[in-house]
């Protein structure tokens, strides 16, 4: 059985997914938030309108992550999500993906350092051997 690849979230999916956990962790995977309260989570840098928001939960609630079901309070227009065991995961994926990438850098600079000085050393050696 091969490993299932991971799905790599957007920009935009990572900061509503990072806004939907940090609300629904405190209360055991449930949360009820509107649009104004999504919004004043996001970075000021990415430019979402409501419909942006709409799609985006959406391709997350595709994804697994939570259950999405919109709802009516008083006139406004409420989110209530349900986190599934991917959704709750989140944190602990993306700390592990972070972990691995800076490992692979680590090991790229560290390659880049033991090859530089390979080249360095077979240099000197070359430099040895025809100054002979």
């Amino acid at each position: 059985m091969a490993p299932e690849r991971q799905h790599v979230l957007t920009v935009k999916e990572r900061a509503v997914m990072r806004a939907v956990y940090l609300a629904a962790d405190k209360k055991s995977g449930v949360c009820l938030m509107s649009p104004i309260q999504l919004f004043d989570k996001l970075s000021l840098d990415l430019d979402f309108d409501e419909e942006e928001l709409d799609v985006t939960l959406d391709s997350l609630e595709l994804d697994d992550y939570f259950d999405v079901t919109r709802s009516d309070k008083k006139g406004e227009l409420v989110y209530c999500i349900n986190m599934h065991r991917k959704g709750l995961a989140y944190a602990r994926v993306e700390k592990a993906f972070r972990s691995n990438l800076k490992f692979k850098i680590l090991l790229a600079v560290a390659g880049g350092i033991c090859s530089g000085a390979a080249a360095w050393g077979v240099k000197l050696l070359i430099q040895q051997l025809s100054g002979l």
